[in-house]
């Protein structure tokens, strides 16, 4: 027959005393926050399993105990693991939440509090809290403005966690970047958090730029999620390029408008050689940069300007 003790789990109160007990087989494991938050690595569960079977589970477990009499577990997954194949007993600490989300929230804030993150956990962490805050905000960090009362999320998280609000921005870009991997690889993200892979953070950023995520697809491995953040990469430079190309065309368009409608001789000499000048390196460069014959031959226009600036018609303007 199995061990009384394991069948049974001592409640505490957060005085530390005991209230009684409930059944062990009663309290719920839920997969949906089983993986809100990251599996310890492969070590550290192990350094935690030799702890327990050395001491005893020394902290309660937070169960939720709801209304209906359910009770579900919210922290304390690899204890429970670790006593259940070692018949090992445990206590537990009932909390009243109101809500899956609010549960959500203390597991978020309780990880937060831990000393032992690394810097990827902390700012995953850190990420994922500001992204729930902004969404109970709704729009209101949309319409705050310089000399408007109130702060930003990422002004309030920057004070709690004396870090500044870009890095907490950039904290939401990791967090959604792993959340996106998460959806079709969880292991990976897992893996990613626990340190087992190692990645480039700037890359999992990226990867929450995407705007189409259809784009992303499945991130396989860490070879896989490279290779995404570099077609990305590549992208954002030819959108920057066709940009800048774009300005340069506006500009020469704009100076050929002007030359058109310009008479040279309403200004001074120096002033039309300096402004021919200008023009003909604007057509010289987008000439280069895209084997544009047309600007090649405005160009040479300019350059018979400044001929008939110096030796020509306007010579003697």
């Amino acid at each position: 027959m199995e061990d009384t003790a394991m069948q049974e789990a001592v409640v505490i109160g957060d005085n530390g005393a005991e209230l009684g007990t409930v059944s062990t087989s009663d309290i719920q494991v839920q997969s949906e926050l089983k993986r809100f938050i990251p599996p310890l690595t492969t070590d550290s569960k192990q350094q935690l399993e030799q702890n327990i079977k050395l001491n005893g589970c020394l902290d309660p477990l937070t169960v939720w105990k709801k209304d209906s009499g359910e009770m579900i577990l919210i922290d304390g997954h690899n204890r429970l693991d670790i006593c259940q194949r070692n018949s090992i007993a445990f206590k537990v600490r009932l909390h009243p939440f109101s809500s899956k989300e609010q549960a959500k929230d203390w597991m978020l804030n309780h990880q937060l509090g831990r000393r032992n993150l690394n810097p990827d956990q902390l700012s995953y962490f850190r990420g994922l809290k500001y992204e729930r805050m902004k969404k109970k905000r709704g729009g209101y960090d949309k319409v705050l403005s310089s000399g408007q009362s109130g702060d930003k999320t990422s002004e309030i998280l920057a004070k709690e966690f004396n870090v500044s609000d870009r890095t907490i921005l950039r904290d939401a870009e990791f967090a959604k970047g792993l959340e996106l991997i998460g959806r079709s690889n969880p292991e990976l993200k897992h893996d990613i958090l626990s340190g087992n892979v190692k990645v480039k953070k700037g890359d999992v950023q990226l990867i929450a730029q995407e705007k189409d995520v259809r784009k992303v697809g499945k991130v396989k491995n860490a070879a896989d999620l490279y290779n995404k953040a570099q077609a990305i990469r590549r992208a954002k430079q030819a959108s920057k390029e066709k940009q800048a190309l774009m300005a340069e065309d506006a500009r020469i368009k704009e100076a050929a408008d002007e030359l058109k409608l310009k008479d040279p001789v309403f200004s001074s000499k120096e002033e039309r050689l300096q402004m021919h000048k200008g023009r003909i390196i604007s057509a010289i460069n987008k000439a280069i940069q895209r084997k544009d014959k047309v600007a090649l031959k405005q160009a040479k226009d300019y350059l018979k300007r400044i001929e008939d600036e110096l030796f020509g018609k306007f010579a003697n303007a």
